[in-house]
């Protein structure tokens, strides 16, 4: 008698890494569409931006069990070392008393009527993702450049660039400190 718990278990014992290799890959992506629902739904902004972030690691670690390592330490270093941290201090920083509820033409629509538009927004895009004559074209694979002249790129043609965006998020960093300091009488 033959069982399908018994042909996965030979199957988890001849190649355990296989196993581990697939869950690696699944446990991230379910916690990536899990904290993404999340940061949607949560009407407390700090843990919005927090599942932001977890979403952010997620899918950082998606894209490294996919064998995309250095889009996945990217991933990483700049959307959660950065972008999230960038939110976070701003959702921080922001005054309570100035955050208002602003009345906006969308605002009566409630829950389901922001559904409606979300999925009608999903259908147009969708509808122009499959009528682009790009969708009928052959995919070719790109050449890719190995990381260390990426590197070498960004430290030597970019350098000047990569400098001056370094400097422009930490002035705005400084910047919403300083408006959001409380004036003292």
């Amino acid at each position: 008698m033959n069982c399908v718990m018994c042909d996965f278990l030979k199957s988890c014992c001849a190649d355990p890494m296989k196993l581990i290799g697939d869950w690696f890959v699944l446990l991230p992506a379910i916690v990536l569409l899990l904290a993404a629902a999340a940061s949607v739904v949560m009407r407390n902004l700090i843990h919005a931006a927090l599942c932001l972030t977890l979403s952010f690691i997620a899918l950082g670690i998606v894209f490294i069990a996919l064998g995309a390592e250095f889009v996945g330490f990217v991933q990483l270093l700049v959307y959660v070392g950065a972008v999230a941290m960038v939110i976070v201090f701003a959702v921080l920083l922001t005054r309570p008393d100035q955050l208002t509820k602003s009345g906006s033409a969308f605002s009566g629509l409630g829950p389901a009527g922001g559904a409606a538009v979300g999925f009608i927004a999903l259908a147009v895009l969708l509808g122009f993702i499959f009528t682009s004559p790009l969708a009928k074209m052959p995919l070719q694979r790109a050449a890719s450049a190995p990381v260390a002249d990426i590197g070498q790129a960004l430290m030597g043609d970019y350098v000047v660039a990569l400098l001056a965006l370094g400097v422009l998020l930490t002035a705005a960093l400084v910047g919403a400190a300083v408006i959001a300091m409380e004036d003292k009488p």
